[in-house]
């Protein structure tokens, strides 16, 4: 909002002769030049201290120039002296709005307008004045009144723009983004292609993902070099949000080489930020590193170039980096939304979501309603709040096995540190050819720890219990596994678990109790190229233990969709072969390749799918084709309910227990019963 600026020139109120001699200093205000007014007119009250007009200039003068508690105790001290005086009430009342203290202006105005409705300057300082508090209807109320008085005056003008800009803010914040379009087209009638108006315009246009309409607006910036150059920078973001990348990498590098023709620092500093992200978007890292080092260069601890380091840290996986970057940011400026949110998100990446939530809050008490911070909360709430999970499914496999399966699970966090689950599931079988049928349940609990960000103890223990043809009876099963982040882009997960061997009827009369201990992590050696390794050995109640190893190597070929494809190799091998029971090769290998599909359609429906394929060799026998898919598709009704069903076939022959080809159907279902955690909505 721009300072109200009010005539304090009063002709009538002192002489012609005086009026001539303070005409440089009443020119020096009216051109802004606050700083020689204040020396001007402080001479003229060295000779004429009692001069009134003096005495408001100079007090103006003092406000405007950077002192405006103490042209407030001047204004006050005047009134005094001149009790009731419409000229000093007037700056008085502006002095309030100095001092950024529109509460107390507010009754001055009014009663002011009461007095003198049409008093040009009572009613555009009260519009000011409503429009600081946020009263924006009632401040167009009041500036449409000035402007009746004086309809060409700039001041008003530009006052009823800005306050329109604060009206459109706010409906587009309640959701009414049509109505606050409809104010911002209203500027454009006196302030034609109004710059102002036109990024307001952009940001509700973003808000509700009306990206078309945007680019429209930036393909006009062209009246200038640099609003050409401001106008592709846009693009190039638009283009992101529409998620075409490569084309905001082309709209980057035009800006960038527009941009050396010019000599706006900011302007050229502006299109090396947007292509350096640009090139973070594509994944050109060696390309990003390169300009991000010569930006270090040039610009030494600018934040915007501490955001980009930040940024490249986010998307290589390098959180630490990128948590250091946005504290250098907030050591400069606590109050900078790209350090609050973005560290927020950072801590969030670098799983210690205690200081994700802090600085996702703090970014809100600094810019109230922030969209991106507000998601950040919700999703951190919802990650952290109640769900209940239940699925039903179907299994059968060429040796004329069917189950059934059934199961349900709570999980409760009770801070962000701590959570526990219970779960029950039910399993029926059957073989269709010795008639063979055996029931299951199992009861079981978890409790999940987080000892420090990336480190993390999961232990889980239950019952099961087994009812076949020839017997009945109840073992324990559980887990406990050490989950570590111990370096960028690795996970990995040390542990020991025991179950029981229930695919069929048969294998549930034998009661064989597998004992694993295993070793799994997750690398990325780049941020495209991934290792996964799972190393397995099983020590099972019947005597004979199991060796496994698979390991994958994948790369990622795009971001939106995600599609990844790879290699995976498997080595299996048991001490004794069970071939009747279970299979249980002395030798099995597998190699395969693989193509990993998760697509998003809309803004509730998602669909992961999987195929393999490639050869496996059993001991001495030749190798056969093998062949493995899965299609899981997830519909969320809203944020706290989903329902999804999968689908999935394999002929590998590690895959079940009794060797060879197998399909499953199922359903599963979660809801959130709430959308905040139960320790946020009990804590005061």
């Amino acid at each position: 909002m721009r300072t109200l600026f009010l005539c304090c020139l009063s002709f009538s109120l002192y002489v012609s002769i005086q009026a001539q001699d303070m005409q440089e200093g009443f020119n020096l205000l009216e051109t802004g030049k606050n700083q020689e007014a204040q020396v001007f007119f402080e001479r003229v009250l060295e000779e004429f201290p009692q001069n009134k007009t003096a005495q408001l200039c100079y007090a103006r003068a003092l406000g405007l120039g950077g002192n405006p508690s103490e042209a407030l105790g001047l204004f006050k001290n005047m009134l005094s002296e001149y009790p009731g005086d419409l000229e000093i009430t007037l700056n008085y009342a502006e002095a309030f709005l100095w001092n950024n203290r529109f509460e107390e202006a507010a009754p001055i105005y009014k009663n002011l307008v009461s007095e003198y409705p049409e008093n040009f300057g009572t009613l555009l300082g009260y519009a000011n004045t409503l429009s600081n508090l946020k009263k924006y209807p009632k401040a167009l109320t009041y500036i449409s009144k000035a402007l009746a008085i004086d309809p060409e005056n700039l001041s008003a003008k530009t006052s009823q723009k800005y306050i329109r800009l604060g009206y459109a803010a706010q409906l587009s914040k309640a959701g009414k983004a049509i109505l606050a379009q409809t104010y911002l087209d209203s500027n454009f009638i006196d302030f034609p292609k109004d710059r102002d108006t036109q990024l307001n315009k952009i940001s509700i246009y973003l808000a509700t993902n009306n990206y078309e309409q945007v680019a429209s607006i930036y393909e006009n910036f062209n009246q200038t070099k640099e609003e050409q150059i401001e106008g592709t920078i846009g693009l190039a973001l638009v283009s992101h949000l529409q998620e075409n990348d490569k084309k905001a990498l082309a709209y980057a590098l035009e800006a960038k080489k527009q941009s050396a023709s010019v000599t706006d620092s900011t302007l050229v500093l502006a299109a090396a930020e947007r292509y350096t992200q640009a090139l973070i978007w594509n994944a050109k890292y060696t390309e990003a590193k390169r300009e991000l080092k010569h930006l270090d260069s040039v610009y030494k601890s600018n934040s915007k170039v501490l955001a980009l380091n930040a940024m490249f840290g986010m998307y290589t996986g390098d959180f630490k980096k990128a948590i250091t970057a946005y504290q250098t940011i907030l050591a400069k400026d606590s109050t900078s939304f790209d350090g609050n949110l973005g560290i927020a998100n950072a801590y969030r990446a670098a799983d210690d979501p205690q200081k994700a939530y802090h600085y996702a809050k703090q970014t809100l008490n600094y810019y109230e309603d922030q969209k991106d911070a507000q998601g950040l909360v919700e999703a951190l709430d919802l990650e952290y709040a109640p769900t209940v999970d239940a699925m039903a499914c179907t299994t059968k496999d060429n040796g004329e096995n069917i189950a059934y399966s059934y199961g349900v699970a709570t999980t409760i966090p009770l801070s962000t540190a701590l959570k526990v689950s219970a779960n029950y599931g039910y399993r029926i079988t059957r073989n269709a050819l010795s008639g063979q049928e055996a029931q299951s349940y199992q009861l079981g609990s978890q409790v999940h720890y987080r000892l420090t960000p990336g480190y993390a103890l999961e232990a889980q223990a239950g019952l099961i219990k087994a009812i076949t043809t020839d017997k009945e009876y109840t073992d324990v099963q559980g887990a406990l596994t050490f989950k570590t982040k111990p370096v960028k882009r690795l996970h990995l997960d040390l542990g020991y678990r025991r179950a029981l061997q229930n695919f069929n009827a048969a294998l549930l009369e034998e009661k064989i109790a597998l004992n694993d201990y295993f070793v799994n992590y997750n690398w990325g050696l780049t941020t495209r190229l991934g290792w996964y390794t799972s190393m397995i050995y099983t020590a099972q109640s019947d005597a004979n233990n199991r060796k496994l190893l698979f390991t994958s190597l994948y790369y990622s070929l795009t971001r939106k969709p995600a599609l990844k494809m790879g290699f995976n190799y498997q080595n299996l091998s048991y001490k004794n072969q069970v071939s009747e029971l279970y299979f249980s090769p002395k030798q099995y290998q597998a190699a395969e390749v693989f193509a990993d599909l998760m697509l998003k359609v809309g803004d509730h429906f998602s669909i992961h799918s999987v195929a393999a394929g490639g050869l496996q060799y059993v001991e001495d026998q030749e190798a056969t084709s093998i062949f493995r898919a899965e299609l899981n598709a997830t519909y969320s009704i809203n944020k706290q309910f989903q329902l999804g069903c999968y689908g999935k076939y394999s002929n590998i022959a590690s895959a079940v227990a009794s060797g060879f080809e197998f399909g499953e159907l199922g359903f599963k279902l979660r809801w959130i019963p709430s959308a905040k955690p139960l320790f946020r909505q009990t804590a005061k």
